[in-house]
Parts: structure tokens; C-alpha cells; sequence
């Protein structure tokens, strides 16, 4: 019975990894795409950055962004003592909303999440179980790489490293690879570098639901390096041996982003 499960749960992991490599973009969607990777490629990332920040709007406001969410995730987390406290206060500066793709949505009929690869414990989940799962809370700062940082969010989620853990790392995995939701974006980090403390799988911002166009219903946070390794709309991990290079890092941009260290 335990291999039937061992070998159920593989299947599905499987399943929705191959999935998210499928990539359901647009021709519209496609143009656009190809548009502005000629323009980094054109112009390189440090006069892109200085493009963006010439015409930075400001960002909008965590409430604004909670008011106009798209998702349909149900039952809602229900936040920790900590988390429902805003143990950092809320958070101090507003974000910006930058997409390499149109803003997926998502609902809890259909969403899933899986860590595959080599793992001797691979697994998929519905909404329901993955919120099942022991969660922190951590307070940390998010630094975009044009320029921009909000300060002090209160995050909750479930730690990266508590999932590699459960998972059962094999000998031969060297990195760690991200998939997003939107099946196009996806980015890696080291092993040693996933193993970090602060890494977090988020479910919850300042004690709500991370809203649909900061990256919810789950997205990763990587505080120490800048935002484009947080990949928003999470929903595959996946553990390999060779590097992978992310989207943004094919593009010029530094594999490891580290706020302050990085050239990207």
C-alpha cells in the first residue's frame, strides 16, 4: 500500500509539473513578450531599470490590490496570532505590478501545487491540503531590482526549506527550480542557497490573502535577493541537478540577485 501511495503521489506531482510547462500563452500575448525581450536585449537590463523607473507611476496601495483580487481561493487561510496581529506593522512603501505575461487568476476548484524531481517523496496538492500544512510567520523587507522596496510585510507561509525537508532531497539534486502559475515565468535558486531561513512558500500578506496581482494565492519571497527570484503565482517546485536560468537571468539579468551585490 505505502508504494502504491509513493507511487500515486510521484504520478500526480508529475502531472502538475508537466502542466505548468505548458505553456498556454497568446499570439498577443507572444508579441508583446517578444517585444519587450528585444527591448532588454537592445538596450541591456541597467538602461530597462532606468526606463521603468522614469515612468514609476508610484504603485498602488496592499489595500487597493486586496479590493481588486481576481482569485477565488476557498476557504480563505485562516492567519496565525502573529499574522492576524500585523507583527511588522504593515507594510511601509507600495508595490509596483510588473508581468511578463497578463495577470493569471486563480480558483480553488482547480488550483494545485507539487514539489517533484528528485525527491524520494514527491506530492501534489489541492487548496485544502496545502493549507493543512504548519506555517510562520516572518517579517521581512521586498526589494525590486528597478529600484523600488516595501518595507517590513508581515508574510505567512510555509518555510522552503520545511518542504525540501518533507520531501526527501536525493544526493544528486543540486538546485532548486520555480514554476509559476502563469506557465511561462520560472527561476531557480542553489540548494544551499533554497535552504536559507527566510525563503518562504506565502499564503498571507500582512494577515490576508495575498491578492491576485502581487502574486497570490501563493507566491515565493527570497528577501535577501531582489524581487524577480520571488516568483509570483507559485505552484511547482522542482528539484534537478544541471543550473537552470531564469527568466529574467537569460535576459541579463544576475543569477544570483542578491539586493545590493547583484549588477543585474
Amino acid at each position: 500500500m505505502a508504494s502504491e501511495d509513493a507511487t500515486a503521489g510521484r504520478t500526480a506531482a508529475q502531472a502538475v509539473i508537466a502542466a505548468l510547462k505548458e505553456s498556454p500563452i497568446t499570439r498577443a500575448s507572444f508579441l508583446r513578450l517578444v517585444a519587450g525581450v528585444l527591448l532588454v536585449i537592445a538596450v541591456g537590463p541597467a538602461f530597462y531599470r532606468w526606463i521603468k523607473g522614469a515612468f514609476d507611476t508610484g504603485g498602488s496601495s496592499t489595500a487597493e490590490y486586496v479590493a481588486n483580487d481576481g482569485n477565488r481561493m476557498l476557504p480563505p487561510p485562516a492567519p496565525l496570532p502573529d499574522s492576524a496581529a500585523v507583527v511588522g506593522g504593515g507594510a511601509k512603501g507600495n508595490f509596483r505590478i510588473y508581468t511578463v505575461t497578463e495577470i493569471p487568476s486563480f480558483s480553488s476548484d482547480t488550483w494545485k501545487f507539487a514539489i517533484s524531481g528528485l525527491v524520494d517523496k514527491p506530492n501534489a496538492w489541492n487548496w485544502e491540503q496545502f493549507l493543512q500544512m504548519k506555517r510562520t510567520v516572518q517579517v521581512s523587507d521586498f526589494h525590486c531590482v528597478t529600484g523600488w522596496s516595501v518595507y517590513k510585510c508581515t508574510w505567512e507561509g510555509i518555510p522552503l526549506k520545511q518542504l525540501l525537508a518533507a520531501a526527501g532531497v536525493q544526493a544528486s539534486a543540486k538546485f532548486v527550480k520555480f514554476y509559476s502559475g502563469d506557465k511561462v515565468y520560472t527561476d531557480a535558486l542553489s540548494l544551499s542557497q533554497a535552504n536559507g531561513d527566510d525563503i518562504m512558500v506565502a499564503v498571507l500578506m500582512d494577515g490576508k490573502p495575498i491578492p491576485q496581482q502581487l502574486g497570490g494565492p501563493v507566491r515565493l519571497i527570497v528577501p535577501q535577493m531582489y524581487a524577480y527570484k520571488s516568483v509570483k503565482w507559485l505552484q511547482g517546485i522542482e528539484l534537478i541537478e544541471k543550473e537552470h536560468m531564469g527568466y529574467w537571468e537569460v535576459r541579463g539579468y544576475d543569477n544570483d540577485a542578491w539586493v545590493g551585490k547583484s549588477n543585474a
